[in-house]
C-alpha cells in the first residue's frame, strides 16, 4: 500500500445552538465552506433527535492522514461556525 493514498473515515455529529436552526443549510454551508486537499464530506447526512425539539447532524467525512480532524473540528466550533455550532464531536474513525 501507498502511505500517500491511505485514509480516515470520521463519523461526526454536530449539535447547533437553537431548535429552529436549518441544519440542512447548516450542512450545506459547512460542505462550501470547509474545503481542502484531503477532505471529502459525505453526500448526505441525518438528522437524529436529542431533546426538548433539538436535531444533531450526523455525518462522515473521508480525511487523507496528513490532516487532524480535531484540528478541522477545532476550527469550525472556535472560529468558522462559533455561531451556529454548539458542540462537534468525532464519534469514531476508522482507517480505509
Amino acid at each position: 500500500k501507498k502511505e500517500a493514498n491511505q485514509r480516515s473515515l470520521c463519523n461526526l455529529e454536530i449539535k447547533p445552538w437553537e431548535s429552529d436552526q436549518d441544519l440542512m443549510e447548516l450542512f450545506a454551508k459547512i460542505k462550501r465552506t470547509v474545503v481542502m486537499d484531503g477532505l471529502k464530506w459525505s453526500e448526505n447526512c441525518a438528522l437524529v433527535d436529542v431533546a426538548f425539539g433539538i436535531k444533531k447532524l450526523v455525518l462522515t467525512a473521508v480525511i487523507s492522514l496528513n490532516l487532524s480532524m480535531d484540528a478541522i473540528i477545532e476550527e469550525m466550533t472556535e472560529e468558522t461556525f462559533v455561531d451556529e455550532i454548539q458542540s462537534m464531536q468525532m464519534t469514531s474513525m476508522s482507517l480505509l
